[in-house]
């Protein structure tokens, strides 16, 4: 049984996928992801008649996408994965959208100030190159959660989820030093 988590973009959705069966929940959201995501894997869970304790692997979007909803999908499937001890995989959301469109394709997703973010896939979905940042406009895709648990399901996990990130943080450190530390 494998649960698949996407906090990357505009929604908080999760699947569970069990063989042929499966259940899905997506709503859309810009904040709010962590005060929903467990909600909806219990949802998930009690619709299929399981428990954590059936999952035996965790995937999740990797992005790209916003900062906080990266940090918030990849912190719960790491948790979730080391808590019931299984592993978890790391999909991005190139990889989640070339899977579900087939066949040579060109993903673009919106950056910010008129940039796109683009990866270039061939006929058998695999990358070709590494996401580059252009100029452009593109619509928001969002990764189908049940297409993450497909693609997790196939592959083997290496490492730990980690977020994809195209750029550099857009914070300024303070103009001013730290305040004197009092004895």
């Amino acid at each position: 049984m494998i649960l698949a988590i996407d906090t990357s973009a505009g929604q908080c959705a999760v699947a569970l996928l069990d063989g042929a069966r499966w259940e899905v929940r997506a709503e859309p959201m810009t904040r709010g992801h962590a005060e929903a995501l467990f909600p909806m894997i219990d949802a998930v869970l009690a619709a299929m008649d399981a428990k954590h304790s059936d999952l035996e692997r965790v995937a999740v979007c990797t992005g790209p996408g916003s900062f906080t909803g990266l940090r918030v999908g990849i912190a719960a499937a790491r948790g979730l994965a080391l808590g019931c001890g299984i592993p978890s995989v790391g999909v991005t959301r190139f990889e989640a959208l070339a899977t579900a469109q087939g066949g040579p394709c060109r993903i673009a997703l919106p950056g910010r100030g008129g940039t796109i973010f683009v990866q270039d896939f061939d006929a058998q979905g695999m990358p070709e190159g590494e996401p580059q940042i252009l100029e452009g406009e593109a619509e928001d895709l969002y990764a189908d959660p049940l297409v993450l648990a497909r693609i997790a399901a196939k592959r083997s996990p290496a490492g730990r989820p980690a977020p994809l990130y195209l750029r550099d943080a857009d914070a300024a450190l303070p103009r001013e030093g730290p305040p004197p530390l009092l004895d």
